[in-house]
This record gives C-alpha cells, structure tokens and sequence, in this order.
C-alpha cells in the first residue's frame, strides 16, 4: 500500500491531495488556512498525523527559467522545519502543472492537480525510508 501526501504550500493557505493506491486515484482534500508559520507547521502536523503518508511531497514552484526564487525558498523553509521534526519531504515541480479552473476550492484542486502530475513509477515505487 502507498499512501502520498502533497502539499501546495501557500502563506496563507495550503493546498492539500491525497493518493492511496488502495482507492487507486488522487483526492483533493480541504484547503489549510493558517496565518502563521507555527500554526501552518501545526496544520501540517495534524494532516500528517491524520493520514498518515508513505510519502510527503511538496510542490516547488519554481520559476520559468527552472531556477527558484522566493516562494520556493518559502517551500523550503516550511520543509526544513518539518524535516527537524523527523519528517522526510520530497519535492515535485509545479512549473508546468495545469492550473484550469476547477469549481470549489482552488488550492485543494493545485495540490490534486501536482498529485496527478507525477509519473506513476514516481508514485508507486518504495518510500526512500523503507
């Protein structure tokens, strides 16, 4: 059983999808609200805590030229706080994602739509971890 998590991260929001190969496709869950670092560190503790995920992945939003700028340094600062705290994240470009208008919440639907983005061997192959 594989289980990932992806997480949009936002500064305000964050995007969340879920994959369990038991259910066999991606679901866009509720959109975190936060308006902290600590309390998004928080949120993100207790969706990982409630799933949890083989796997954590992070989008990456990096720029067109593939270099990272200041939002992807903000991913990572987030990432680096929960990696202190024992978690492993992985990190996915969002560059090309598709961003179509989906009804409902629009971050939840970004972090589905990375989800679905990764290449099936991505998803499917052994935590690093194990």
């Amino acid at each position: 059983m594989t289980k990932i998590l992806l997480f949009d991260i936002g500064k305000r929001r964050t995007g969340v999808a879920f994959f369990d190969d038991h259910v066999g496709v991606p679901l866009p869950l509720n959109t975190l609200q936060h308006h902290s670092i600590d309390e998004q560190i928080q949120v993100l503790m207790a969706s990982i805590t409630e799933r949890k995920p083989d796997r954590i992945v992070f989008g990456l939003p990096r720029l067109l030229s593939g270099e990272e700028g200041s939002q992807a340094a903000f991913v990572r600062s987030i990432a680096k706080k929960l990696e202190e705290q024992g978690i492993v994240i992985e990190f996915t470009d969002e560059r090309y994602s598709n961003d179509a208008e989906m009804r409902g919440d629009p971050d939840a639907y970004a972090a589905w739509n990375l989800l679905q983005s990764l290449p099936l061997q991505c998803i499917l192959q052994k935590p690093r971890n194990s």
